[in-house]
Formats: structure tokens, sequence, C-alpha cells
């Protein structure tokens, strides 16, 4: 393959992890196009414009691009009113990629990353008759049994529904692991042989084994003990309260542990989960 379309709607591979909306899928798209350009693989990254400053390409790197799209007001939308700019941003994209496609190095293939993006894909994939590759990082369905507060905002955009019509029309779904593999034929009926495993990397340049007791003494934590550390987004569905309730059944044991909590509020009632948190924690 020598050029792939990824889609982004709602967060952009630029923004910063931990903050806002900002978090594991922005890591995943940038450093997933990334890899595959360093093999020779072209990627344009398309994402909505979220500021009037934005320049409208970004080139991060030899074989990467970051194409803002104008797509309803330039500014932050909540996520409730990110399906009502579906459509304009699906009209862009799609005109921008049959430019390429008469002008340029064909576009192959189409990587969408999450439900909004899904839908973008969807059409998209008809009008230009390319493959459909698709990484959902979240599913309705899972989420509604894992924690129903969490779907609330999606209920009035009928969000799994569209899921599925995007996993019925995808030629590949992507999914992190065997569970969520398993999640995304029972709970949508996809077709298991159209469902891959591929599972997330690591990045060595970050992170790899080091000296521990150095790391304690950089971070001023105690040399001894045992340290628990959560790193995520403060919201109810990542289960930094689950970080909080162990620590308390380690001090009833006698054990000197501590906790470290990496991440800031993020997501749907972010302050409320934030305050929940401290209020657990004394």
């Amino acid at each position: 393959m020598r050029r792939l379309a990824v889609l982004s709607l709602h967060t952009s591979p630029l923004a910063q992890p931990g903050t806002g909306d900002g978090g594991g899928m922005n890591v995943y798209v940038r450093e997933l196009a990334a890899a595959l350009a360093r093999t020779g693989v072209t990627c344009d990254v398309f994402t909505r414009a979220w500021a009037p400053d934005l320049a409208p390409l970004v080139r991060v790197e030899p074989g990467l691009t970051v194409h803002h799209v104008k797509a309803g007001p330039a500014a932050t939308l909540p996520r409730e009113a990110l399906p009502g700019v579906v459509d304009e941003f699906t009209e862009r994209v799609g005109a921008l990629m049959a430019l390429a496609t008469a002008s340029e190095v064909p576009f192959e293939a189409i990587h969408a990353n999450y439900w909004l993006s899904g839908l973008a894909g969807h059409a998209i994939k008809h009008e230009l008759n390319l493959p459909l590759v698709c990484t959902f990082h979240t599913l309705d369905r899972v989420k509604a049994e894992a924690g129903p507060e969490e779907v609330e905002a999606d209920i009035p955009h009928r969000r799994a529904e569209a899921e599925a019509s995007v996993i019925e029309c995808s030629d590949t779904v992507l999914a992190s692991c065997s569970v969520e593999a398993d999640q995304i034929a029972e709970l949508y009926h996809a077709d298991p042989a159209r469902v891959a495993v591929v599972p997330p990397g690591v990045d060595h340049a970050f992170f790899g084994p080091g000296h521990r007791p150095q790391a304690r003494r950089a971070l001023d934590l105690a040399p001894d003990g045992t340290l628990l550390v959560f790193v995520g987004r403060i919201q109810p569905l990542k289960g930094a309260d689950v970080a909080v309730r162990t620590l308390a059944e380690l001090d009833r044991t006698g054990d000197p542990s501590r906790l470290v909590i990496v991440g800031g509020p993020g997501g749907l009632r972010a302050d409320e989960a934030y305050e929940g948190l401290v209020e657990l924690t004394a």
C-alpha cells in the first residue's frame, strides 16, 4: 500500500494527551501513522479544525501529514454536538481525497478511528470505492454494560446503531485484544473473520526497564514500600477509584503503600468524577 487516509474526526493526533478528549486514541493514531510512514506508506490524517489559527496542513514528519478540516465552528465542541458536523466533515474529506486521487498518488484505503470517523469512512468508502478499516477504541454497547452513566449523552444520536452499520460496512474491524474481538462479534453480530486483533505496541524510546530506586528518588517517593500507579484520565470508566480502594485495603494490612495518580479530569462529568475521587481518597 502506498497511501492511507486516517480519519480522526473528534480529536487530533497533535493534541496533548490527558487533557479534554485527548487520550490513548490520540497517541494510537499518531504513533501508528508515524510507524506506517517510516515503512514507506504515505499517511494523511484528517481531523476537525477546533481553532481558527490552525494551519490547514501540518507536516509532522516525512510521509505523515495532518489535515485540519473545517467542520462546524472552529472551536472546541462538546462531544454530544459532534454528530452534527459529521456530514460536513465527510464532504470536505471526500473532496480532498478525490482531488489527491486525481492529481497525486491515489489513496488505497481508509482507516477510521472511533464511531464518528466510522460514519465518515462509511460514506467515503462507497463514494471513492476504497476498502475501509475501523478501530473503535470504545463501543457504546460495551460502555453501557460497564457504566450506563457514560452513554447518556449519546442516546439521542443512536450511537450503537451507527456503530453496527459501520461494522457491517467495514472490510476489517481492528480490536486491541481477543476480549474486544469477542465483544464486537457478540454485541454487534460481526463476522469474526472480518475482526482482526492488533495489540497496541510499546514505544521503547519512552518505556523500558529502568533503575527503580533512582526513579523513586527522582520523584521524592519513599525508597521502600508498595508503590501503586494509575495513569489515565479521571473519569468513572477508567477506574481510578479501584486504585484508591486497593490502597485502602493495603493500608489495613499494614503495608506501607503509596498511590501515584497521573492524569487529569476529562470526558463526561469530569469535575464530578474528580471531586468524587478526592472525597473517596479522604
